[in-house]
């Protein structure tokens, strides 16, 4: 079958109507399907125009849309309107987020809910909750082996339970994001065990394949993901004599979009969460979802296509919603996750700048900020309608995914580097006051990851262990100033749970049998009630490191040239430690950001401030102080943000 031409389209359309009247009578959703329907036609055609009944499938993908818009509660309706009428209503500068465990935050939803106000007084308005839809008790990579996507997990309460969440956060102006893994499911989802009993259909959900000959060819240029604990690409299932793929874990089968009934399932699932008052969805593993013999399986155009449909489904149904691309790959290919040509905006809205988390670390170790300089340069700009979310750490660990290429133009050999930047953080380097682990070491060839807080990486465990406050000031200094810069970026900052309280690693993961092998879980601490109440007593980290925040969030929102969308002009300086760069607000007014990666104070030259047009000073909003015209000197792990008088 050939792909449809766009008069076909409309033929098809004004068919369907015809044959539907009652959804042609609904005027708000036949207009949003009259907008999208081309995008739609021609992307699912795309993807599924090879299945002799692909028609049949697309028509049941309308009919799906139209049942989810009837389910579709009057409350979040008007926040569809609202949204729609606002535009781009996640970069208005105004959204600020916190990526948090419900479950160690709070214990549950009904938790949660009950301290809303403790997210309200940082001025945290954006809730990421991590994977909490039903999992096996063991074997759920963290929440990400999904096997019920309509339930929560038992401890944490149940969908009702979101649901009314969603509802008191809209109320109080806050905005709810949940995961959404749809790369693969755990093999103990209905669908996974209904394949085991020998359900062909099922098993036409997942990729099996009963010898070696094709998962071989699919070997031969798929990477490991997970070289060192779940090696391979496919896991032998003895119950049914095949090979399952799962490029992940073996417990974790990924699905055949290939299959329009698996897109078709996956697409109801994603905007039934919707209907629960999700506003955003992260969209996890999205390279991964397109599989293709002598390919890497990954980034694949049809993976775009596939998240261009997801999107073109919600802007019909649940207009309200937004995605984030969860890609941690180059930022270039990253930003394709945005869209592209015709399709700009029309993927996901939001993604991850992963490489800035890895160069505000680099330039911790390295006290050099020339890497970070170019990342901030040569970041791509993502469509008018789209924005990055920027963070200083996350519930993964530290990837260290440099453009090579980067480092030998510094004269640094990047396998010597990354081995210098491991060692650092995780305290081997002599001088280095970092306190965190390797993660995922490869002795193949010596690669790997790091866990840890951001309080730990920047050294306020050491300075506590040792009973020194001048190091204890310095690396509060550091932790400060990491999130200073998120903050004072375009995009939306993310604040991950415990970094605004500046806790240390938690390490009582290694007494819990199931979590013990994942080192990971040291920065996913337990946040207890008594350690909030530390933000409120004078002296304590938590109350240092929470005022400083919570002044930095209040400057940005007030600052027009923080919150815009403003691409950061960097500045020239010959100095390597200091990162320089301004801010331009919508009525031309600028706020100049310097930042002294230095362990020693450093000049900020005339020179440097007459480029950055701020010869005469100005006023730092970050400490409320003010400088005279010419040089000035900034101490070490110090910032500033400076406005004009």
């Amino acid at each position: 079958m050939n792909v449809p031409f766009p008069r076909r389209a409309e033929t098809f359309l004004f068919r369907f109507l015809e044959e539907n009247p009652r959804i042609a009578e609904d005027r708000e959703f036949t207009t949003r399907l009259a907008v999208t329907f081309p995008a739609l036609y021609r992307v699912f055609f795309r993807l599924y125009a090879a299945h002799e009944d692909a028609f049949t499938w697309f028509e049941k993908l309308l009919l799906m849309l139209w049942d989810k818009r009837l389910a579709r509660d009057d409350r979040l309706r008007e926040i569809d309107r609202d949204r729609v009428d606002r535009g781009s209503w996640y970069r208005d500068g105004d959204l600020l987020g916190m990526q948090l465990y419900a479950d160690r935050f709070a214990g549950t939803l009904r938790g949660i809910e009950s301290e809303l106000d403790y997210f309200d007084d940082l001025g945290v308005n954006a809730l990421h909750l991590m994977p909490l839809l039903r999992t096996p008790e063991d074997h759920n990579d963290g929440g990400y082996a999904v096997s019920d996507y309509g339930a929560v997990q038992e401890s944490l309460g149940t969908m009702d339970d979101l649901h009314a969440l969603s509802e008191t956060m809209h109320r109080r102006g806050m905005v709810l994001v949940l995961d959404y893994v749809l790369n693969h499911t755990s093999d103990e989802h209905p669908w996974a065990r209904q394949a085991l009993a020998g359900d062909t259909t099922k098993q036409d959900y997942y990729f099996m394949f009963v010898d070696r000959v094709i998962p071989d060819m699919y070997e031969s240029a798929m990477p490991e993901v997970f070289p060192e604990t779940a090696p391979g690409n496919f896991t032998w299932r003895a119950e049914i004599d095949r090979w399952v793929m799962t490029v992940f874990h073996a417990y974790q089968w990924d699905l055949n979009y290939s299959n329009p009934r698996v897109f078709l399932e996956m697409a109801a699932i994603l905007l039934d969460l919707a209907n629960r008052g999700v506003d955003i969805l992260r969209l996890d593993a999205v390279p991964y979802l397109w599989k293709r013999i002598g390919t890497s399986s990954q980034n694949l155009p049809e993976a775009h296509l596939l998240v261009q449909l997801l999107n073109g489904c919600a802007r019909v149904s649940t207009p309200g919603v937004a995605f984030i691309a969860e890609a941690i790959v180059q930022p270039r290919e990253i930003a394709r996750y945005f869209g592209e040509g015709g399709a700009a905006g029309r993927e996901c809205e939001l993604a991850y700048n992963a490489s800035l988390m890895v160069l505000l670390w680099d330039a911790i170790a390295t006290r050099r900020t020339e890497l970070l300089r170019r990342g901030l340069r040569e970041l791509p700009q993502p469509p008018r309608d789209s924005a990055w979310l920027n963070y200083v750490r996350c519930h993964d660990d530290i990837g260290l995914g440099y453009d090579e290429e980067h480092l030998r133009e510094q004269g640094w050999d990047p396998g010597m580097h990354r081995d210098f930047i491991v060692r650092y953080f995780t305290g081997e380097y002599p001088g280095s006051p970092a306190r965190g682990a390797r993660f995922m070491y490869n002795p193949k060839n010596g690669d790997a990851r790091i866990s840890g807080t951001a309080a730990s990486l920047a050294g306020v465990e050491t300075a506590l262990l040792t009973d020194d406050p001048d190091l204890l000031t310095r690396a509060v200094d550091r932790h400060i100033a990491l999130h200073g810069i998120v903050l004072s970026l375009d995009g939306i900052p993310v604040i991950y749970a415990g970094d605004e309280l500046g806790l240390c690693n938690d390490y009582s993961f290694r007494d819990e049998p199931h979590l013990a092998g994942d080192n990971r879980w040291m920065h996913r601490p337990r946040i207890t009630p008594e350690e909030r109440l530390g933000r409120t007593r004078n002296g304590t980290v938590a109350h240092r490191v929470f005022g400083r925040l919570r002044s930095l969030i209040e400057v940005r929102r007030a600052t027009p040239a923080l919150r815009s969308n403003s691409v950061p002009e960097v500045i020239v300086t010959e100095n390597p430690h200091l990162l320089a760069y301004l801010r331009v607000g919508p009525d031309g007014r600028s706020v100049l950001v310097v930042v002294n990666f230095d362990e020693h104070a450093h000049l900020v030259s005339n020179d440097l401030l007459e480029q950055a047009g701020f010869g005469q000073g100005g006023e730092d909003l970050a400490h409320n102080t003010t400088y005279g015209a010419g040089p000035f000197t900034l101490g070490p792990c110090h910032f500033v943000w400076l406005n004009h008088q």
